[in-house]
């Protein structure tokens, strides 16, 4: 288990990087399909899921680069 969570560690960075980048792309892809369809108004809270994601993995990525300053 020790493994794991060190190669997590090490590869933080890059792990939530293209979480965020998959997360901007179901934004950008959501929004497209929103606006072929003029069907804003249904669709304004889908928006919050990735939202948060994208958060999370700043925090993670925040949280990964003070322990490697610890260390």
């Amino acid at each position: 288990m020790q493994k794991f969570l060190a190669f997590l560690n090490k590869y933080a960075f890059v792990f939530n990087s293209i979480s965020i980048v998959f997360w901007l792309y179901i934004i950008y892809a959501n929004y497209r399909q929103i606006e072929a369809e003029n069907s804003g108004d249904e669709r304004n809270k889908f928006y919050i899921v990735p939202i948060l994601f994208i958060l999370l993995s700043i925090f993670n990525i925040y949280m990964a680069n003070k322990r490697r300053k610890q260390n």
